[in-house]
Order: C-alpha cells, then sequence, then structure tokens
C-alpha cells in the first residue's frame, strides 16, 4: 500500500499570460474569495502530507484561470473571466497549466505502484458554509465512489475513527458532493483498476478549515492521525526516531 496527497484547487497564482483578464476590481476580489481557491485546503493537505509522510501534489494556479479538477470538456472548466479569452490563449492554459498538472499526478501514482501493490490517493478541497440552500452543517465530507466495495470500506473506517478520536467533527459521507461527480479523482478511476487505486476525496468546511485557530490545528492533527491508524502507520511522533 502506498499514499498520495494532492490538492487541486490550493492555490490563487494566475500564468502571467491571462493576468490582463483579471485587472478589474471584480476579477480581483473573486481571486481572493473561494471562488478562486479553496481556503484551507492547502493547508489541510500539507499537514496530511507531513503526518503521514506520503508525496504531496499541489496545483498553485487558480480554478479561476483553469479548473484542474474538471473534466477536459466540463461546461466549468474556464471561469467567466477566461471562457470569452481567445482560443489560442484558452489552449495555453491547457498546455501549460491543465496537463501538467494532470501529468504530474498521473506520474506520482505511476512511480508508487512500481513499488506498491495499490495507492490510496486523498484528494483535498474545502467548501463554504453557505451552500445554495443554506448552511451545510457538517464539518468534514469523506466523498467516494459507492460502488467501490474498497472506497466505501476506507471511509466507513476513517468515519469511524473519527467518530472516537475527534468527537468535535461532525462527518458526513459523500456530502457536499456526491462520490461520482465530475473530479480528477473519477477520471483516475477510469485509468486505474479498483484492485491498483483508491480515490477519496476529503471536503473541510472552511468554516472552521480557513481560520487559522487552535481548533484548526488540533482538528488537522486528529483528522492526520486517524488516517495514519487506518494505514497502520507509526505516530508522526515516531516516524524517523532512532
Amino acid at each position: 500500500m502506498s499514499l498520495l496527497i494532492t490538492c487541486e484547487n490550493g492555490g490563487n497564482k494566475l500564468p502571467p499570460f491571462v493576468i490582463d483578464a483579471f485587472r478589474s476590481a471584480a476579477a480581483i476580489r473573486d481571486l481572493a474569495s473561494p471562488l478562486g481557491f479553496d481556503p484551507g485546503a492547502k493547508a489541510a493537505a500539507l499537514d496530511l502530507a507531513e503526518r503521514t509522510k506520503a508525496p504531496m501534489v499541489s496545483c498553485p494556479y487558480s480554478r479561476l484561470a483553469i479548473d484542474v479538477n474538471r473534466s477536459p470538456h466540463h461546461r466549468h472548466l474556464f471561469s467567466p473571466h477566461t471562457k470569452k479569452l481567445s482560443p489560442e490563449i484558452r489552449e495555453a492554459l491547457v498546455r501549460h497549466v491543465y496537463e501538467p498538472y494532470r501529468r504530474q499526478v498521473h506520474a506520482a501514482i505511476d512511480k508508487l505502484l512500481q513499488s506498491h501493490a495499490y495507492v490510496i490517493h486523498i484528494a483535498v478541497r474545502s467548501f463554504p458554509l453557505q451552500g445554495k440552500t443554506g448552511p451545510r452543517r457538517t464539518d468534514v465530507g469523506l466523498i467516494y465512489d459507492p460502488c467501490r466495495e474498497d472506497e466505501r470500506e476506507f471511509c466507513l473506517d476513517w468515519y469511524e475513527e473519527l467518530y472516537y478520536e475527534a468527537p468535535w467533527i461532525r462527518v458526513r459521507r459523500n456530502y457536499p458532493v456526491r462520490g461520482r461527480h465530475d473530479s480528477l479523482v473519477k477520471s483516475l478511476r477510469d485509468t486505474y483498476s479498483p484492485h491498483e487505486y483508491l480515490g477519496i476525496e476529503i471536503h473541510l468546511n472552511q468554516a472552521w478549515a480557513e481560520r487559522r485557530t487552535r481548533i484548526r490545528k488540533q482538528s488537522f492533527s486528529r483528522i492526520g492521525d486517524t488516517l495514519a491508524t487506518i494505514l497502520e502507520l507509526p505516530p508522526l511522533a515516531t516516524i524517523g526516531a532512532a
């Protein structure tokens, strides 16, 4: 078994060749908001990677330029800020941002499969407290394909560990999105068999995940520790000890 951590929407940088499309006050505001990236997601991914000593891949660019978590023909691959740019610039976004990130993730998985029987991939996301129908009353969502038994059982184990080790964290399965929604993880399921790849998304509520508080630090710690427990990894304090 091996583990890979990724964060597709943790950054809000822009490639230099699209900066002119983001000169307006509205565009600048969008970039700094949850429209432009997933607040708290990269910090959580870094913490998970540190606690499990797993490799991590993250995309530094804003999804308002191009969303590397979408399939190539998804209607939201480009944002309203870039959708009307010339075909040449949109193609450059695909060549210089989208495809390199996707290749990087595939390469990381392929490298792990050279020395391990299968890869568990944890993609870290965050979501706004307010949804279309009101407040989302959960802290953490574990997202998996219910048709893949190993993914379902893995999330059930993680759910149970969090229930006992972090009772203040409200956890739901396949919420706030369904387990088979359009995403990088879904595309990887189509590429790799269930015997060599398990794809799990963990979604964190931005109401707590983006705030640098003691409870965030404690919650990140327990999420990482429970993941290590499921994977039967040594505690962080003992990794690398003599």
